[in-house]
């Protein structure tokens, strides 16, 4: 089954820390309806977004590729990239839009990887996480990248703990 993933409480959050960004370029892997592409037009001069599936709405004002992940573009591209992964842990990945892997966070890890790839040196990744992830899967390829993860904002839900995180380049 591949759906658009729809708007919920983990795309309003990530939705308010993107609006405290600007650049040159922004990419959102895994786009799903376009609703933050539509946001990140305000304060990017090119924003693309990436998905498996076809956005349902106008993207008012940014691209879309038809993709997985980030492995049509250049290396250090985006100023920042940006990401709401499939985070609900699964034996099997039946909904690839809210599956993600057997501890919630194989997705993630795709993501992170292809992200730290195409992120300027003096880039960003914002990444969204849920607590029912382990955070130190994350942080293990942060490390091995030379990279910091720090909080950006944070929500409790009634189930759930939701967490933006901003990965940079550590300073030297």
């Amino acid at each position: 089954m591949n759906r658009v993933y729809l708007a919920s409480e983990d795309s309003l959050l990530l939705r308010r820390v993107l609006q405290r960004f600007s650049g040159q370029s922004c990419l959102e892997i895994g786009s799903g309806n376009g609703g933050n592409l539509s946001v990140l037009v305000k304060s990017f001069g090119f924003v693309v977004g990436t998905d498996l599936v076809p956005p349902e709405m106008p993207l008012g004002g940014g691209e879309f590729v038809l993709a997985d992940r980030a492995s049509c573009f250049r290396d250090y591209t985006f100023d920042l990239v940006a990401f709401n992964p499939p985070y609900l842990p699964s034996e099997e990945v039946e909904d690839p839009a809210v599956d993600g892997g057997r501890d919630g966070v194989d997705a993630a890890l795709a993501f992170l990887e292809e992200a730290v790839r195409v992120m300027k040196s003096t880039g960003t990744i914002l990444i969204l996480l849920s607590s029912y992830n382990p955070r130190e899967r994350i942080e293990l390829i942060c490390r091995k990248h030379g990279l910091t993860m720090t909080l950006e904002e944070s929500e409790r839900l009634f189930y759930e703990n939701l967490a933006v995180y901003a990965i940079r380049r550590a300073q030297q």
